[in-house]
C-alpha cells in the first residue's frame, strides 16, 4: 500500500488540563488577532496565514520516541515557554525510500508531529477531519498531504498525522509483553491531542472524523474496534482498504501465500525475536542501543497489526462480523482497480493465458473454474488486466463492501467505487496500455488533497474533484454526504448499491452485478 495515497496508548498527562482560547484569555496583539498564534495545552505555536488558509506545521503531540522510549507507548510532550515556530513540516518517520515520498524529505526517529489546517476567517466549532496517511505501515507521512481544497470547500479543520512505521512502529517481542502496534498507539495519542487542543484552532472536539487511505484506512477501521479509541472520533472514512482486505495465494507474487495485515501478537513477537537473534541481541535493551540506521534495513519485516492485546483485543474482521465495533457513521470504498499496480509490480514480465488459469487455481483452488467463467481473459485487454480485476474485486472491493454491510446494521454507512481511468497513479508512472482503462489503488486521494510533486488535474478531473470533496466534507460536517445539487448517494442497507464516482457519470451501481460480489462473499 502506498504512502501518498501511498494500532493501548499512554494517557497524556496534559489532557487533565485542557487549554483553549477564550475571549480575553491572551493578549490581543496583532498575531493573535490574525490567528497566526494559538495557545495549545503545551505552549504557544505560530503558524502561517496565506490565501485564506491558516497552517500550523510540525506540532509535537507526544515526546520523541527515542532511546528508552523506543517501543514504548507515546509519552506526553514537554511544555515550552515562548512561542514555538509552526511554519515548517516536521520530519517524516524513518522509512525506506519510496517513489511516493518527495525526494529530500527529512526523516527522523523523532517524528511524532501533526499539522493543523484551518480557514483563515474567524470561526469556532468547525468539524474536524483527522487524516492518517497510508504506506503499508512502512512508509508515508501526513505532511505531504495538502488539505487546502477540503478546508476551503467544506469550512472544516483538517489534522494530518505522522506515526511510527515498520520496525519502529509495529515491532513486538516477548519481553515487551502485549506492547505492540506503537504506530496505532501514536494515532490514539494524536486523537487525544485533538480532543484537548482543537478548540483553540476553531475545531469542535465533539465532531471529529477519523479518515485514511490504504494503511490509513486499515488503521481507521482497526481503531473502530479498539477500546482505547472509544469516544475520540465520531465518524469514519475508510478509503482503499478495510478490515476485511486480504489477498489470496499468488496475489502478491508467485509462490507468495495468502496475506492479511492482522496477526496474533505471538506471530509478530516471533518476528521480533528472530530480528533480535539476527542482530546478536539477547534482550530488548540491546536492540534499543542499536542505532536507527542499523534497524531501518529490517523495517519491511514489520508491516502487520497485532491483535490479542488491550489496544486491539480481537481480529477486527471478527469484531465487525459480530457487530461490536463502535457505532459511528461510516463512508467507505475503493478504486475500481485497486490491484493493478500490485499486479504489474509482482508480475513484471506479464501473464500468459495459461499462467492466468494456473494463478486462479493457486488462489481459489476448486472455485477457480467458476472464477474464470466470470472473468474470462478474452474480455479484458490482457490476462494481466483480468488478474488485476479478479484480485481487486476479491481482495479489496467486495470485502470492503461486506464490512460496510456489517456496519450498516449499527450506523449509517455509505460505500463507493472511484472509477476515473485517467486518474494519477500512486507510483507516479502511467499505467501501461495492456491494463488500461484502470483506476489504481488510492487514486481518489488526488481528488481530495494536493501534492507538491504531482501534476495538476485536468478541468474534467477538477469537476470530479469538486464533487468528491463536496461529498466528503458534507459527511465530515453531518455524517451524511448528500446535499443539494449532488447525485443522491444511497445509504447502504437492504439494497446492494454503492455510488460510482466517475467523470461525468456519478451514479448508484449494484455491487453484485458490477463486481461479482455475490461470488466473493
Amino acid at each position: 500500500m502506498t504512502g501518498r495515497t501511498p494500532v493501548a496508548a499512554a494517557t497524556l498527562a496534559l489532557l487533565a488540563s485542557v487549554s483553549v482560547l477564550v475571549a480575553g484569555a491572551v493578549p490581543a496583539h496583532a498575531d493573535e488577532i490574525s490567528g497566526r498564534v494559538v495557545v495549545t495545552a503545551s505552549g504557544e505555536v505560530r503558524g502561517t496565514d496565506q490565501h485564506g488558509i491558516r497552517r500550523f506545521r510540525g506540532i509535537s503531540y507526544a515526546a520523541p520516541p527515542v532511546g528508552e522510549r523506543r517501543w514504548q507507548p507515546p509519552q506526553p510532550t514537554s511544555s515550552w515557554t515562548g512561542t514555538r515556530d509552526a511554519t515548517k513540516a516536521g520530519p517524516a518517520c524513518l522509512q525506506p525510500e519510496a517513489p511516493d515520498m518527495p525526494k529530500g524529505t527529512p526523516q527522523s526517529e523523532d517524528c511524532l508531529t501533526l499539522e493543523v489546517t484551518t480557514p483563515s476567517r474567524p470561526g469556532k466549532g468547525r468539524p474536524v477531519m483527522v487524516w492518517v496517511p497510508g504506506g503499508g505501515f512502512i512508509t508515508g507521512s501526513g505532511s505531504i498531504y495538502d488539505p487546502a481544497r477540503l478546508v476551503r470547500a467544506g469550512d472544516i479543520v483538517v489534522v494530518t498525522v505522522n506515526y511510527r512505521l515498520g520496525v519502529f512502529g509495529f515491532f513486538a517481542h516477548p519481553e515487551l509483553g502485549e506492547a505492540s502496534n506503537f504506530g496505532l498507539q501514536d494515532q490514539v495519542a494524536a486523537l487525544r491531542w485533538v480532543r484537548a487542543n482543537i478548540a483553540a484552532f476553531g475545531g469542535d472536539p465533539g465532531k471529529v472524523t477519523l479518515a485514511g487511505a490504504s494503511a490509513g484506512a486499515m488503521s481507521t477501521c482497526t481503531l473502530m474496534t479498539s477500546p482505547a479509541a472509544q469516544g475520540l472520533f465520531h465518524r469514519a472514512i475508510v478509503q482503499s482498504g478495510s478490515c476485511r482486505t486480504s489477498h489470496p495465494a499468488g496475489a502478491m507474487g508467485e509462490g507468495m501465500p495468502a496475506i492479511s495485515s492482522w496477526h496474533p501478537i505471538a506471530t509478530i513477537q516471533g518476528a521480533g525475536q528472530a530480528l533480535a537473534g539476527q542482530l546478536a541481541c539477547a534482550d530488548v535493551a540491546c536492540l534499543r542501543r542499536k542505532s536507527a540506521g542499523e534497524l531501518l534495513p529490517y523495517t519491511a519485516r514489520f508491516p502487520l497489526l497485532a491483535y490479542g492485546t488491550s489496544l486491539v483485543p480481537q481480529e477486527p474482521a471478527k469484531v465487525f462480523a459480530a457487530g461490536k465495533q463502535i457505532a459511528v457513521p461510516l463512508l467507505q470504498g475503493n478504486t475500481r482497480d485497486e490491484h493493478v499496480e500490485f499486479t504489474l509490480a509482482v508480475y513484471p514480465q506479464g501473464i500468459t493465458d495459461r499462467q492466468y488459469s494456473a494463478l486462479l487455481k493457486t488462489a481459489f483452488a476448486s472455485a477457480a473454474p467458476q472464477v474464470e467463467r466470470r472473468y474470462p481473459a478474452r474480455r479484458f485487454p490482457s490476462p494481466a488486466a483480468a488478474t488485476s480485476r479478479v484480485f481487486s474485486d476479491s481482495g479489496w472491493i467486495c470485502p470492503s463492501w461486506k464490512s460496510g454491510r456489517e456496519h450498516a446494521r449499527k450506523a449509517s454507512t455509505y460505500t463507493y467505487v472511484f472509477a476515473d481511468p485517467s486518474a494519477p497513479t500512486p507510483s507516479g508512472e502511467p499505467l501501461p496500455a495492456h491494463v488500461r482503462p484502470a483506476t489504481a489503488h488510492g487514486a481518489e486521494t488526488f481528488y481530495l488533497f494536493d501534492f507538491s510533486d504531482t501534476p495538476g488535474l485536468s478541468a474534467a478531473q477538477m469537476r470530479l474533484a469538486d464533487r468528491t470533496v463536496g461529498y466528503w466534507t458534507r459527511f465530515v460536517r453531518t455524517g451524511d454526504p448528500n446535499g443539494a445539487g449532488s447525485t443522491r448517494w444511497p445509504r447502504l442497507g437492504a439494497a446492494d448499491r454503492a455510488l460510482e464516482l466517475a467523470p461525468g457519470a456519478i451514479r448508484p451501481i449494484n455491487m453484485k452485478n458490477a463486481h461479482h460480489c455475490g461470488l466473493w462473499l
